[in-house]
């Protein structure tokens, strides 16, 4: 498909920014709202005058954006940024349901954030638009709380320039460093052991092969790149390279909390790695990246990673659902 080109809005581009609204409002809602409302919504919020008015705005003032994506000259998506009461924020960005999943909205927010001279901004979603939040999650943004109209219950962040921890760290016996396409056969050897993984994520099952391995990889290493924190190697300093992964993670990808995860791969078991590897990724989180709570989570039968909890200075803190599944959870707080 023809890429996109992205542009200031005009107020020609009233009626297209509207029709493009209209047929991602009703595709995107229908079983979240009554069509009534979805209807009354359309009319107040994207009137003709209502978006005559954003669009000049947004051309008289430095610190609002409104953009389009064309694609053979054809508006085929939009987003629309400014500064309010709560601070930066992303009021709206819509793409055609016949062009979901082209790159329009990824090249809106590529020009947008070109522009931008925030540390961060936010955006509201509803909780039940699943696929625009798997948009966001991919984006990089991440929950920070309710939201506070009736169509958007979730509040999201976009950190741009995220505190990033100094790698390597090193422990009295392990060093952490960023993961590399390299490590692709040692992580294996890790996701890939069904005895491992046993009590890991939503399934505790093993990866299939090593592309299943290779996608968690690529995950993980764009997760450091979005946030500034991830799974790092665990070395050990006299040792094998890859013996683990251990460092910070968004729960579930996106939050609200931030979790310390730990893997040590099954024949280094029972050495203290996970242990080591544990306070040393909590030291950098309340430290460098300023987190003042982390959390971690155990399947409630899982004693020896609650172990580990408790060695690295962790309290008990009640249990929560999280991927699917009722966990144990302990906190450590700054």
């Amino acid at each position: 498909m023809t890429p996109v080109s992205v542009r200031d809005a005009r107020p020609q581009d009233v009626e297209d920014i509207a029709r493009v609204a209209t047929a991602s409002w009703r595709d995107t809602y229908h079983d979240i709202f009554e069509p009534d409302f979805i209807e009354e919504f359309l009319a107040t919020h994207y009137s003709r005058d209502a978006l005559a008015a954003a669009v000049d705005r947004a051309a008289s003032r430095a610190d609002t954006h409104f953009l389009v994506a064309e694609r053979e000259g054809q508006v085929v998506a939009y987003a629309n940024y400014g500064v309010g009461p709560d601070g930066p924020g992303l009021w709206r960005i819509y793409a055609h349901p016949d062009h979901y999943g082209t790159g329009a909205g990824s090249a809106l927010l590529d020009e947008l954030e070109s522009r931008l001279d925030v540390d961060a901004y936010q955006l509201e979603v509803h909780s039940r638009n699943e696929r625009g939040r798997a948009f966001y999650d991919r984006r990089g943004f991440v929950i920070v709380g309710g939201g506070q109209t009736p169509d958007c219950d979730l509040t999201l962040r976009r950190t741009l320039r995220p505190p990033r921890v100094q790698l390597p760290v090193e422990t009295g016996r392990l060093r952490l460093r960023s993961l590399t396409d390299a490590d692709l056969a040692g992580l294996h050897a890790i996701y890939g052991d069904a005895e491992t993984m046993r009590y890991i994520g939503r399934s505790g099952r093993p990866t299939e092969d090593p592309a299943g391995t290779a996608r968690i990889l690529a995950w993980l290493r764009r997760h450091e790149e979005l946030h500034g924190f991830g799974l790092w190697a665990l070395d050990e300093r006299d040792g094998e390279p890859l013996v683990g992964v251990a460092g910070l993670l968004w729960e579930d990808g996106h939050g609200p909390e931030v979790e310390v995860v730990y893997l040590v791969r099954r024949d280094r078991w029972g050495r203290g790695y996970a242990t080591e590897a544990a306070r040393a990724a909590l030291e950098r989180a309340h430290g460098p990246l300023g987190l003042p709570r982390v959390i971690a989570l155990a399947y409630p039968d899982n004693l020896a990673s609650q172990r580990v909890m408790a060695k690295a200075g962790m309290r008990p803190d009640g249990e929560t659902e999280a991927y699917g599944r009722q966990m144990v959870r302990t906190v450590s707080e700054r």
